[in-house]
């Protein structure tokens, strides 16, 4: 037996499916993969079974790799019954359902040889937990037997080696810097949550031109001044002299809209009409009515100037499961370039938000919990694969 820390959020053992009350659940309009081992065990059921299941499964290189799951014209995975409930599962119980169905929402990163764990957003039950907790996010650590890895079926998105973004020595502390201090900017509750996203970008910006002149070590001492800074209200009058935080990004963030509304499904072009009524805006037309800006912060404010933690909540949760200011996939290791994808997905939330509550007059926990679920899986949604033990190593 291998114990190792694991460090998961408070709300991640809260976690519970809701099953068939789930409005777009995660059989619904994805492809699900069935990986091998669980595609041959149906396999090698009696004959009848394997023929009802090869009518609704759709084998990968002629099983080779496993299966996807096709679906009823409304987009169902055909293995639900009419309540919403898995067949498979009542039928042969927990260990015949494929890994991503036994292990989503849950999901693993590894950073710095270390597993953490988290919920995905796109579930609607994950979603309540994380968004509406009125405490700071935080990790909880644990002890964790390596040896059990495989059999719990984690998901792992992606691993994160701290060193390799840095050529100082002490490499690993510059990205526990920069994370920690993103998050102590993003949880900054004396400020309004535009003003703690325009500080982070000052802060990262002179973090990333030390980097970009391997002034590594240096970056350490930035974070601590923000800190301090933060800590003796240095900000103070800056926030006075622009209380409403930065511009929206209005341009850039409807350019999104747009193109999603286009490419990325039903579900979210609903979400995305819903929000366009709530600003007097016609599906599909793009173009700002000049009142657009002073509407957008008067409703802002009547529905979220005392619920800031849910988007506080967001940002922080992208933090922590991107690998942020890297990022866990790869993808880039601008630090700047990783701040403006985390602007732009907070002004979609923002603006979503903001319009679904003023076509209702309302603020809607469902609804924001409905938006945010679609968005995430139709925007933000990544490829997993399985975590082994040679992650860890």
């Amino acid at each position: 037996m291998k114990m190792i820390n694991k460090y998961q959020p408070k709300y991640y053992n809260n976690f519970r499916c809701i099953g068939g009350q789930c409005k777009n659940n995660c059989c619904n309009n994805w492809i699900i993969n069935i990986d091998k081992e669980t595609y041959d065990k149906y396999m090698s059921l009696d004959e009848e079974t394997i023929k009802e299941f090869s009518q609704k499964l759709s084998p990968v290189d002629n099983g080779a790799k496993g299966a996807v799951t096709l679906h009823d014209p409304e987009g169902n995975c055909l293995f639900l019954n009419e309540s919403g409930l898995c067949t498979i599962q009542i039928r042969f119980g927990h260990d015949y359902l494929s890994c991503t169905c036994k292990s989503y929402p849950r999901l693993t990163c590894i950073v710095g040889g270390a597993p953490e764990c988290f919920l995905e957003l796109s579930c609607e039950a994950a979603a309540k937990l994380i968004l509406f907790d009125k405490g700071y996010m935080g990790f909880d650590e644990f002890e964790f037997d390596l040896d059990s890895l495989e059999s719990d079926n984690i998901i792992c998105t992606a691993t994160l080696d701290v060193k390799k973004y840095t050529k100082a020595l002490d490499g690993i502390n510059i990205f526990w810097k920069l994370r920690v201090t993103s998050m102590a900017i993003l949880q900054c509750r004396k400020y309004r949550i535009r003003f703690r996203m325009l500080l982070l970008c000052l802060f990262l910006q002179e973090a990333a031109k030390l980097l970009s002149t391997e002034q590594d070590s240096e970056v350490i001492d930035v974070a601590e001044l923000y800190l301090d800074k933060i800590e003796s209200n240095h900000f103070n009058e800056l926030y006075a002299a622009m209380p409403n935080g930065a511009k929206r990004e209005t341009d850039v963030m409807m350019d999104i809209l747009k193109d999603m509304y286009t490419n990325r499904g039903v579900l979210f072009k609903q979400s995305v009409d819903r929000a366009l009524k709530g600003f007097d805006m016609q599906p599909g037309i793009w173009n700002f009515p000049p009142t657009l800006s002073e509407n957008y912060d008067r409703y802002y404010d009547m529905y979220f100037a005392d619920k800031e933690y849910i988007f506080e909540n967001y940002l922080v949760h992208r933090v922590l499961s991107e690998g942020f200011p890297f990022n866990y996939k790869g993808t880039s290791s601008d630090i700047m370039n990783n701040y403006v994808d985390l602007l732009a997905k907070y002004n979609i939330v923002e603006y979503l938000f903001t319009g679904l509550c003023r076509s209702c007059m309302k603020f809607d926990k469902k609804r924001i919990i409905d938006c945010i679920s679609i968005f995430t899986r139709s925007y933000e949604h990544s490829k997993v694969r399985f975590l082994t033990a040679e992650d860890l190593k």
